[in-house]
């Protein structure tokens, strides 16, 4: 329990300093001066710093509790070395960011990057790096099909229901045409709301999927009371009975499409 304590106070140290104590302009520095902003290397070694703190504190909580008679010695020149590393993996990590820009999949690659170095120091620092390995070796089948499960319901099925929508689509777009002039003003607009319902798509299948996987079926029901409750409004004022039918369509689509990978992925796993 002391081993996990500490990649989980790293792991609090790393939140801390990259969303609580980072202010807003050291990203903006970070990403239009990239290697030459003083935020940059103040951001990496703010992590340092936090990184050291979590290591001592959590060291120290360590020493207090041991339930041995003697004292429990503390390896501070491998806590400082964790913390240079914390300290040089975020600086370089955050400095390619720098040029990678400011999208979602940027975003989620550089977390994911940050997360797997403090956890590969922390095996190191708490001699778990074989077990870590062997866990990572335990990746079965099972584990290939509930991933293959998710990658399925996100873009192959999100192509899918466009295609098959795609004639309540174009009447749609046609009837939503504006007679003015305005209409390149308004196309912005209409992609990122198209953008964002692809979104909520994604999100709903996900849900859906983790729901079936953990046999909650009665937290779907609530799902789909709860998105028909806010989409009310727009359907019972809509005057065209297509976008009823478009709405209807889409989501009952998406929500038998989730509910089949979900249950065969279910089968599968009960079969072997």
């Amino acid at each position: 329990m002391e081993q996990l304590s500490i990649v989980i106070g790293l792991l609090v140290a790393h939140l801390l300093g990259d969303f609580y104590f980072q202010p807003t302009h050291w990203v903006e520095s970070r990403n239009t001066k990239h290697l030459q902003s003083t935020a940059l290397y103040l951001h990496a070694l703010l992590h340092g710093v936090l990184a050291l703190v979590a290591l001592l504190a959590m060291s120290a909580i360590t020493v207090l509790t041991t339930k041995e008679s003697g004292m429990v010695d503390i390896n501070f020149t491998a806590l400082l070395m964790v913390a240079g590393g914390v300290l040089i993996s975020h600086f370089v990590i955050d400095a390619v960011k720098s040029y990678a820009g400011t999208t979602t999949l940027a975003f989620a690659i550089d977390q994911a990057a940050h997360i797997g170095v403090i956890v590969i120091l922390w095996a190191i620092l708490t001699a778990q790096v074989e077990i870590l390995f062997k866990q990572i070796l335990l990746i079965s089948h099972q584990h290939l099909a509930i991933l293959l499960a998710y990658l399925i319901i996100l873009k192959p099925t999100s192509i899918f229901i466009k295609q098959l929508l795609s004639p309540w689509s174009k009447e749609l777009d046609e009837h939503a045409k504006p007679k003015t002039t305005s209409t390149l003003v308004q196309l912005p607009i209409q992609n990122t709301l198209a953008m964002a319902g692809q979104r909520i798509g994604y999100l709903e299948r996900l849900l859906i999927l983790t729901f079936v996987l953990i046999n909650q079926f009665a937290a779907i029901g609530f799902l789909l009371a709860a998105k028909s409750i806010f989409r009310f409004g727009d359907l019972t004022k809509s005057e065209d009975k297509k976008l009823t039918e478009y709405v209807l369509l889409g989501t009952l689509t998406s929500v038998v499409i989730t509910l089949a990978v979900g249950l065969t992925v279910r089968w599968f796993i009960g079969k072997l």
